[in-house]
């Protein structure tokens, strides 16, 4: 959410100095500025709002919270450089509860804050238009924190009111009923909101889209869960499909390229519905420069990614020779932390490439020469001309080697430093190689409407219209500017499917396919009940040793949910029943 500056420094910067005194819920007490009385004011109702959207910067994009959404799945493996490896494994995460601190620490902060809202905000001195679209944002919020906490720890403490009395008692609240809770705040959004963003509350902050999209998700969710109830999944289509519907009422719709959706300064655009702002501006950004700042509210998605393409020499794989590239800001900086998981991702998922583009447009596959005077034992290396490094995605010959100046990888080559790299996240408008991205984190794009769509009409025993869903993204994915007109239209008609080969492997394939590194994954496996499953076939080495040795033989539980924070949550519960953790810790 974009306010306008003077807006969002005043109120902003009053709230972020409360919050950062009051991590731990069960012991917080109200300051001057935030009694009830605070939030009777406009001030204090903007202010608030304001506070839990900066909040999220602590959050999406941040190395660790990059971890739990992606690590552990079939997507993806540690690279070489990876930290928190208890979460890619699944060995050690008992013991390591603390880093789960992040989400639950945050997110009862930030409902507190949003309580305080939604409970004395009515009483500010603002017309109802205005009150209420400032409430509405509240809800959506609330909703949206407690939506993913109950994905990520099962049963947790519903809390509806702001909290004045310090307490060391709390309880965890049945699934069922936080998902209600879920729904009617995201169903009052989704009707409260404004239809496209309005000022101050910018850029692509909670509209009703973005509530509708959520609303649909949650239903599908709820579907899946042991809470569901009768036409859950007919819900969520028909949410999903009535907001495709009016997509021109909401001011959103698909890029005729599927690259338009992740390009830079696209972050606002028509295919958005929801995003985690940044700041490029230092004085409002809470960012530093020139290097990453260790548990900074920066976004470094910009790097996670990136392999280490500098270490590449140019009689490689033989020694000697310098390094074929020089670290600048068109490659980014290689941190090494994530990488791609070739058993599934590319032999799977974007194993057909020929008529879908998203492989392409998903991984960065050649590294341009940019050290001056590199010559390999096959010739010398022009800058700026020459692929000084090239992953094709496919085994070559001998002889395609032999015939290329530079350096190849093909998939039997890649290794935990050096693999094709993520580029969805590129920031080319960094000031410096080290610096972190000031990109807006796309948190929900209007495509996965349609996959929400299709997997709830697949559920639902509709798979005319779970094909038509999947149809309408993949026919986009065909399309390439270097096509012909004719080119592109054979492409689409390749790629539509029929009914009968709607499965659930093909959906997550799909989601593979349009939203890869999108920090979905882990909660997409285990809404589907198929992280087990999927481990076993796609990443047996890494994961799925570790998933079975930590769970409870034979239980649902076995890390379908994260660990409950020992220091901020459980360890502070010392009146009333005792917090239990959740099984297999």
């Amino acid at each position: 959410m974009r306010y306008y500056k003077k807006i969002g420094y005043t109120y902003l910067i009053t709230f972020l100095l409360i919050a950062t005194g009051c991590s731990k819920l069960l012991q917080e007490q109200p300051r001057s500025q935030i009694t009830p009385a605070f939030f009777s004011t406009p001030a204090g109702i903007l202010g608030g709002i304001a506070g839990v959207y900066s909040d999220m910067r602590n959050l999406w994009g941040t190395e660790g919270f990059t971890n739990i959404t992606l690590a552990g799945t079939d997507e993806y493996l540690a690279g070489g450089s990876a930290s928190g490896t208890w979460f890619w494994t699944y060995n050690g995460l008992a013991a390591k509860t603390d880093d789960m601190d992040g989400l639950w620490g945050i997110a009862y902060q930030d409902i507190n804050t949003l309580n305080g809202v939604l409970q004395f905000g009515a009483a500010a001195g603002l017309d109802s238009t205005t009150r209420n679209q400032y409430l509405a944002q509240a809800k959506f919020l609330r909703a949206f924190y407690y939506f993913y906490l109950v994905q990520t720890f099962g049963d947790v403490p519903l809390h509806l009111t702001f909290v004045t009395v310090p307490s060391q008692a709390d309880t965890r609240t049945p699934i069922k009923d936080v998902y209600t809770q879920i729904i009617k705040d995201f169903t009052d959004a989704s009707t409260q909101l404004s239809p496209t963003p309005t000022a101050p509350f910018l850029g692509k902050p909670a509209t009703q889209a973005a509530a509708l999209y959520f609303l649909a998700k949650m239903y599908l969710t709820r579907g899946w869960s042991s809470a569901a109830q009768s036409g859950d999944f007919q819900t969520a289509y028909n949410i999903a499909n009535t907001l495709i519907t009016n997509k021109a009422t909401y001011g959103v719709d698909l890029w005729q390229d599927y690259n338009d959706a992740n390009k830079p300064g696209n972050e606002y655009g028509k295919e958005t519905l929801f995003v985690v702002d940044r700041e490029s501006d230092l004085k409002y950004g809470e960012r530093t420069t020139g290097s990453r700042a260790s548990g900074a509210k920066e976004n470094g998605t910009c790097f996670f990614f990136r392999p280490n393409y500098p270490t590449v020499n140019a009689n490689y794989p033989a020694s000697g020779g310098g390094p074929i590239m020089t670290r600048d800001i068109a490659n980014g900086r290689p941190f090494i932390r994530i990488r791609p998981n070739v058993a599934y991702s590319m032999n799977v998922a974007f194993a057909e490439r020929a008529n879908d583009s998203r492989y392409d447009k998903t991984f960065q596959t050649t590294w341009i020469a940019n050290t001056p005077n590199v010559t390999t034992p096959r010739g010398t290396l022009r800058i700026g001309i020459d692929t000084g490094i090239w992953m094709p995605g496919y085994e070559v010959t001998d002889a395609q080697r032999a015939a290329f100046t530079g350096v190849i990888f093909s998939p039997s080559n890649y290794t935990t430093v050096m693999f094709p790299s993520m580029k969805k996240y590129d920031d080319p408008n960094r000031a410096d190689v080290n610096d972190a991205s000031t990109r807006p984190f796309i948190f929900a794009k209007f495509s996965d409407v349609y996959l929400v769509a299709a997997e709830a009409a697949f559920k639902a025993g509709d798979n005319t219209n779970a094909a038509a869903m999947l149809n309408v993204v993949r026919q986009r994915a065909a399309y390439r500017t270097t096509n012909t007109p004719g080119q592109n239209a054979a492409a689409a008609t390749a790629m539509v499917i029929t009914p009968g080969q709607v499965t659930l492997d093909f959906i997550l394939e799909e989601r593979t396919r349009e939203l890869y590194g999108e920090c979905q994954r882990w909660w997409d496996l285990v809404r589907t009940h198929t992280l087990a499953d999927r481990l076993s076939r796609y990443n047996p080495t890494e994961a799925y040793p570790g998933f079975v040795a930590g769970g409870q033989t034979g239980s649902t539980y076995n890390y379908t949910l994260r660990p409950v924070p020992f220091n901020i949550e459980i360890s502070l519960i010392t009146e009333g029943t005792p917090f239990l953790q959740n099984p297999g810790y």
